[in-house]
Formats: structure tokens, sequence, C-alpha cells
């Protein structure tokens, strides 16, 4: 039997080196996912590394989606932001990762920082 979508979504919020879940109902909007993401990047776990960018409100940052370049000479992935009115549901996977895209002091987004994991052990790595 056809599988039935699941009624809430597990969404992977990325920035730096961390990796937010985020559980929402397929209804939500992405403001509504700011809100969520907001309040775990508040959380005294986040606000104690000062290598972490530190928000106030959802206005400090954006949520993204990666987006592979499609042109022959340009490899690479770039970010494009989502609006905050979009509802989930038509607009993101079942365990789609987002990308944090913070802003500066002047409210321009500055690139997405994120460092992704290796596949292979530390002893396995190259030189």
């Amino acid at each position: 039997p056809p599988r039935t979508a699941p009624k809430a979504y597990q969404i992977l919020a990325k920035t730096h080196q961390v990796t937010i879940f985020l559980t929402v109902p397929q209804t939500a909007t992405i403001a509504f996912l700011k809100d969520e993401a907001l309040s775990a990047l508040t959380s005294r776990v986040a606000t104690e590394d000062d290598s972490f960018p530190h928000v106030q409100s959802t206005s400090d940052f954006e949520l993204a989606r990666a987006v592979k370049e499609k042109e022959k000479n340009r490899s690479g992935v770039t970010y494009e932001a989502l609006e905050s009115n979009k509802v989930v549901r038509g607009l993101l996977t079942n365990w789609e990762v987002l990308y944090f895209q913070f802003r500066d002091e002047e409210g321009n987004l500055m690139p997405v920082e994120v460092t992704q994991p290796s596949l292979l052990d530390d002893e396995e790595e190259e030189p």
C-alpha cells in the first residue's frame, strides 16, 4: 500500500558545526520555522559559544535552501532565502536541510557558514 505523508516534517537547520532538528506540521509557515529556530539559537548552549552568531529576533537571520549551480562553467552551491509567509507543505520535503543566513549590522545577508562533517574517520583523512 502507498505510504501516507507524515503529518509533521523533520527539518534540519545548519550553521557552522551545528545542526538543529525542527519538527513542524506541514501547515506551518517559514515564519513559524524561524521562531522555532530562534528558540534554539537563543538557548544557553548556543549563547555560551563565542564563535556562534548571537541573535535576538527572527529578523537577524533567514532560512535558506541550497541550490546547485546548473551552468557548465560554474560549480558549487548558492543559497536561496525562503519567504516567511510560505507554507512548508509543497515548499520543503521531510528531512530537508536548510541553512542559516545571518544578517550583519547593516541588515545585509552574510554568506552561509557551515562545516560539513567528514565521511572518513580522523585516522583515514588524507594529508
